[in-house]
């Protein structure tokens, strides 16, 4: 009996490993499988063999957290308790078709080696295929709204997941000692499987309104955005209405002291006054004019509002935009928040310099779009790996999360790029996105 148990424990660590390696993205290491496969053998070998059905829900929820840990990724949660549920309803149906055909009740398929071998190895051939799909469909239209949800919201669908597999499993266990009829062994299967669309929905219910809710806040910020663009677009506009009306008092002026023969004070005031102004208003056109060659407007306004911010504290910007942009293979909401971050920052670390410069590149490279920002700053010790970790910082309480927040951004997509270099007195910020 006891070589019994531990076939099954073993054959049920193996389905669960396999579901592990086909819904983990990147896969883990075979240290890592090796010690899932000792916990789940272990554990299940412990409820199957002392009848402990509770056992279950701990095997599942230590396992999860252990996969988050693993793979760094809050949403792994959901990974184990959702390959046992599908594992048990194929298990299932499995075993509804063998009683059906060849007339093999449930309690020779749980007490036959053979028989347990053959039923174990045709549920993981049946369950990859579909274990694959929902790893697509994960992927395609539900990551990104996990990542954006609250750790509160992902326990409580990890939490569900958790309660239908002890429910699946509690319910089909239940049979397992009873000599059942095929129409009885049918409603008993039709029941799982109806509990399992029921628990699905709800989830898919709460999921969907999650990424509504999410869309809402996009369209916000994308307003929010466009209303920053248009009040510094009529900005520049009034400055050039201002510039337009002195225009001819300035000239005035000039020619004031070119009538009195003041030359040096005609040359005092044109170099702290006439000369700032030029420089100033050259800088803001120039930053338009690159811009042209924006046309993302999520882009083009978050760009437009952080040079110019930068302009106007008198920090000497150089922007480089040579070729055109129509689109950024990024999600707006996380692509203007990365650039937000990034600006904010180098405008910061100028401002303490004594001469502050600040460089922008946008262009392509092949079909990859590139970002390049460096800023003159002031080296206060700290290492890149540090600056990266959340609340370390020289700014003093309350900050130390810009960076960390980036990196959390970039690290949930596969085609970014980024790297952080300090090259002298500059600190330069590298993004390509392919």
């Amino acid at each position: 009996m006891i070589t019994l148990y531990l076939i099954s424990s073993v054959l049920t660590a193996l389905m669960l490993i396999c579901d592990i390696f086909i819904l983990s993205h990147p896969l883990l290491s075979i240290k890592k499988y090796l010690v899932f496969f000792l916990s789940f053998s272990a554990l299940f070998f412990i409820l199957i063999y002392f009848t402990f059905y509770p056992m279950l829900f701990v095997i599942l929820v230590v396992n999860s957290l252990l996969l988050v840990k693993f793979t760094g990724k809050p949403y792994s949660v959901f990974y184990i308790p959702l390959g046992y549920i599908v594992d048990c309803i194929l298990m299932n149906l499995i075993g509804l078709a063998a009683n059906i055909i060849w007339d093999i009740s449930v309690q020779e398929l749980n007490s036959d080696k053979f028989l347990i071998i053959i039923y174990s190895i045709c549920t993981i051939v049946a369950s990859c295929p579909v274990l694959y799909l929902v790893r697509r469909l994960l992927q395609r239209y539900l990551i990104s709204t996990f990542e954006k949800m609250s750790r509160k919201l992902l326990a409580l669908i990890a939490l569900t997941l958790l309660l239908c597999a002890f429910m699946l499993f509690t319910m089909a266990s239940f049979f397992d000692t009873l000599e059942i009829t095929h129409r009885e062994f049918f409603l008993m299967v039709s029941s799982l499987v109806l509990y399992f669309l029921f628990t699905f929905s709800m989830i898919f219910i709460v999921l969907h309104a999650t990424r509504k809710n999410y869309e809402a806040q996009k369209k916000v910020e994308y307003l929010e955005n466009l209303n920053e663009y248009t009040k510094n677009l009529e900005m520049v506009y009034n400055n050039l209405r201002s510039f337009r009306h002195d225009y001819i008092n300035i000239m005035a002026s000039l020619a004031a002291y070119i009538d009195e023969k003041k030359y040096e004070e005609l040359g005092t005031f044109f170099y702290e006054h006439i000369l700032p102004m030029q420089k100033n208003l050259t800088q803001k056109n120039d930053a338009l004019n690159n811009l042209l060659h924006v046309h993302a407007l999520e882009v083009k306004s978050i760009l437009y509002t952080k040079l110019l911010l930068a302009v106007n504290q008198d920090i000497e910007v150089h922007i480089d935009i040579p070729d055109e942009i129509d689109s950024i293979c990024m999600d707006p909401v996380d692509l203007t928040r990365m650039l937000g971050i990034y600006l904010d920052n180098a405008i910061e670390a100028c401002l303490e310099t004594e001469h502050p410069v600040l460089h922008f590149h946008l262009g392509k490279m092949n079909q990859d779009i590139v970002f390049i920002i460096s800023n003159t700053f002031i080296d206060k010790g700290l290492s890149v790996a540090q600056m990266y970790k959340k609340e370390i910082t020289t700014k003093g309480d309350g900050h130390g999360i810009g960076l960390y927040n980036v990196a959390e951004i970039l690290n949930r997509y596969d085609n970014i790029y980024h790297e952080t270099l300090i090259d002298e007195d500059l600190f330069i910020q590298q993004v390509r996105i392919s």
